[in-house]
């Protein structure tokens, strides 16, 4: 149990919470037993607000999950997310053997959003030496469907993504993440105060005094032409982040480059909680 909430608490993942649960005995047919199960093991995150519309089992033991929803907790209150389904492309008793075991998702998104929302797959290898590998394409997603991380500085914010997202998680070793996002061209807009992130970072110097211009008037979008985000988990109890912005209305090309490190290893929901994304308390 203590390696899957690790698990869990890694990836603060709506699908990965549904998912991790599987390793553990299905009940049969009734879907309340699937929703009790499920949200036992994500009580962290979900509070027991985990609900399925629908759950079939064919002939060779491939499950679909159908119109999963759940309020997430963050600091910023609860935010109501769904997934359209969850499918296996192996039989469930496939989990007993050592073999990978996929598992497909599709429409992971804010409740409400009129885009398709993120797709991909999620592998579990059972046993002692159990693996959960996460992937996730962005290619549906748009900056408004993140406004929820930080209701304050991406009120407004927007702008069509595309980019992919990994998670591997193996017994006994450190976690690997992988996160590249990026909105190309013609870009989309952010409030003038999200810009403040970047003032710690700057010298004094030109470029400077044009953000802390642009910083402040707090109450204006503005146009940005690109933006990109990388992260990535080099240990357990630090997370690398490269946040890169072009303005071209202010002549910026900014770059921001910062480690986000924490007192203990097998830490990363303690790296989200600093950073505000999530407001899970450990059990």
């Amino acid at each position: 149990m203590t390696g899957k909430r690790v698990i869990l608490g890694i990836t603060g993942g709506f699908f990965l919470t549904l998912i991790a649960c599987f390793t553990f005995q299905l009940p049969r047919s009734e879907r309340f037993l699937f929703e009790n199960l499920i949200n036992r093991n994500a009580r962290v995150f979900f509070e027991d607000s985990i609900r399925i519309e629908k759950v079939t089992i064919d002939r060779d033991f491939k499950i679909r999950l159908q119109g999963i929803t759940g309020s997430f907790k963050t600091r910023q209150g609860p935010v109501a997310l769904e997934i359209r389904s969850i499918e296996s492309r192996e039989p469930l008793y496939s989990l007993l053997g050592t073999k990978p075991v996929y598992f497909v998702f599709e429409g992971a998104r804010p409740k409400g959003s009129p885009r398709s929302g993120l797709f991909g797959e999620i592998s579990i290898t059972a046993g002692k030496d159990w693996c959960v590998e996460t992937s996730a394409d962005f290619g549906n997603t748009d900056l408004e469907d993140l406004r929820w991380l930080d209701s304050q500085d991406l009120d407004g914010a927007y702008g069509a993504m595309n980019g992919k997202f990994t998670f591997v998680q193996v017994a006994g070793r450190e976690p690997v993440l992988e996160l590249r996002v990026a909105v190309p061209q013609p870009g989309g807009k952010l409030q003038a105060r999200f810009f403040d992130l970047f003032l710690p970072y700057l010298p004094g110097s030109l470029q400077r005094d044009r953000v802390a211009k642009l910083v402040s008037e707090k109450s204006r979008l503005v146009r940005y032409q690109t933006a990109a985000l990388e992260m990535s988990l080099p240990r357990s109890d630090r997370l690398k982040i490269l946040l890169r912005i072009l303005v071209l209305d202010y002549n910026l090309s900014l770059t921001l480059n910062m480690t986000v490190r924490t007192d203990q290893k097998g830490s990363f929901s303690q790296i989200a909680r600093i950073m505000g994304l999530i407001e899970a308390k450990g059990s």
